[in-house]
């Protein structure tokens, strides 16, 4: 009898492959290494040199030993990451690295990558990867997220502000004595109120489409619940003054967007410029604070975004 199936289940799509984290992508690529047989190894996560994995390579006169860097990013890799796989080629002793990304490269880091022969393997490429394991006896992902829960997973839960979830948990407490529904979960889970911070629904109808949010949830206290998002939103949105600076960083998403190979929505949304506007962040930490605005982000065009907003300030004061 067999008690446990610890059998890996490939992703189907690139799409799939785009929800995982960093971790979750180098386990893909040692999964897919692994059915290609070619001996993958992890390196160690506190001091990997720029190096995540390690295979054979067959070759004519044996095996070659290659170091793979992983970057599951949206926005593309920059010469920095490049530069670091150096030191872990000759650490580890091998005789080739290579960048794998769901992503692309930056120009400079193009050029870093082929002036110390690293070889570049990008989204095609992965994609080329999923298929090639479709012609082999693996077991593949069944179920696929539901729009809810692709929604669910892309709200980036870390880019919440606490007092932001202290405020909605304080509200769940308030409508749980209010209407002694116990314990206060059963007012919203955890899960209930990221949905309700992500989307921030402005009437009955948009509270309706909120995972979990049925006739008798809504009935009971979905009024609180909507003055309660009102009342927040006014109080973070930005002041009518302020509105060339939204006009502002509305245009530089799209320059963002097209040179950082993301769409519009992946740099940032209408609601987050507003939030953006509102706390006129110069400086990294602040920008982190941002509501809404994905950490991950920070590293891509953080610098330029603090730049483009110090300007509008100097000009406008």
């Amino acid at each position: 009898m067999k008690l446990f199936n610890f059998e890996y289940e490939f992703p189907n799509t690139i799409e799939e492959i785009d929800r995982f984290t960093g971790k979750e992508f180098e386990v893909f690529l040692f999964e897919f290494f692994k059915v290609l047989e070619y001996h993958p190894r992890m390196t160690d996560d506190t001091n990997d040199k720029g190096i995540d994995l390690t295979i054979k390579l067959p070759s004519l006169d044996g095996s070659k030993a290659v170091g793979i860097q992983a970057k599951r990013w949206k926005g593309k890799v920059g010469p920095t990451e490049i530069r670091t796989m150096l030191d872990g080629k000759n650490h580890y002793n091998l005789d080739q690295v290579w960048i794998i990304t769901t992503s692309d490269l930056t120009p400079a880091a193009i050029t870093t990558a082929k002036n110390n022969d690293i070889q570049i393997l990008n989204r095609e490429n992965v994609i080329e990867f999923l298929e090639e394991t479709k012609k082999h006896n693996v077991k593949f992902r069944k179920a696929k997220l539901s729009k809810k829960e692709i929604k669910q997973t892309d709200s980036n839960v870390d880019n919440f502000p606490s007092e932001i979830i202290e405020g909605f948990k304080k509200l769940r407490s308030e409508i749980s004595k209010t209407y002694k529904l116990y314990p206060v979960y059963t007012v919203f889970n955890n899960k209930m109120m990221y949905e309700l911070i992500n989307e921030m629904p402005k009437n009955i109808e948009e509270l309706s489409n909120i995972t979990g949010f049925g006739k008798k949830r809504v009935h009971t206290f979905g009024k609180e619940v909507l003055e309660y998002i009102n009342k927040l939103s006014k109080e973070t949105y930005f002041e009518e003054n302020d509105s060339l600076l939204y006009e502002i960083l509305i245009s530089e998403r799209s320059k963002i967007a097209k040179y950082n190979n993301l769409s519009e929505e992946d740099v940032y949304t209408d609601k987050v410029a507003k939030y953006i506007v509102r706390m006129k962040p110069q400086d990294k930490t602040t920008l982190e604070k941002v509501f809404g605005f994905r950490k991950e982000n920070i590293d891509i065009f953080g610098d330029y975004l603090i730049k483009k907003i110090k300007a509008f300030i100097e000009n406008n004061t």
